[in-house]
């Protein structure tokens, strides 16, 4: 689960088309469940997803109230922690970090000018 949570979240994409297929979903069931035409339903959903909840449009029936309830934990445990995960790694990757093929060019080089120069190349110290 841990390395699908991580591809997702590197890619901003997939959660944008996780939050559109959720909204569209909770608004099909929503009007299915509370009678209500798709377009209250979809505006429903929106504001619902985005933590607004204005109480103009609310679920009467238990099976409305229990779409709200799934899909509001949803949004707001798995789906905005992805966003803000999202974020997360764009703004701490570190973009000076050497790539695997420049730090075997590095070490190539650096045995060859050892060995043109004579000395010793000491190993890398261990970590404590």
């Amino acid at each position: 689960m841990k390395k699908i949570i991580n591809k997702i979240t590197k890619r901003p994409l997939w959660i944008l088309y996780i939050y559109f297929v959720s909204v569209v979903i909770s608004s099909l069931l929503f009007s299915y469940f509370e009678q209500k035409p798709l377009l209250d339903s979809i505006y429903w959903s929106f504001i619902t997803a985005l933590t607004i909840g204005y109480g103009d449009l609310s679920p009467a029936t238990v099976e409305g109230r229990l779409v709200g309830i799934i899909f509001s934990h949803f949004w707001i445990f798995l789906l905005i922690p992805m966003i803000i995960a999202n974020l997360i790694n764009n703004i701490i990757e570190d973009k000076n970090e050497f790539t695997d093929a420049e730090q075997v060019w590095q070490r190539e080089t650096l045995e060859r000018l050892s060995k043109k120069l004579e000395i010793e190349i000491l190993p890398y110290p261990k970590k404590r």
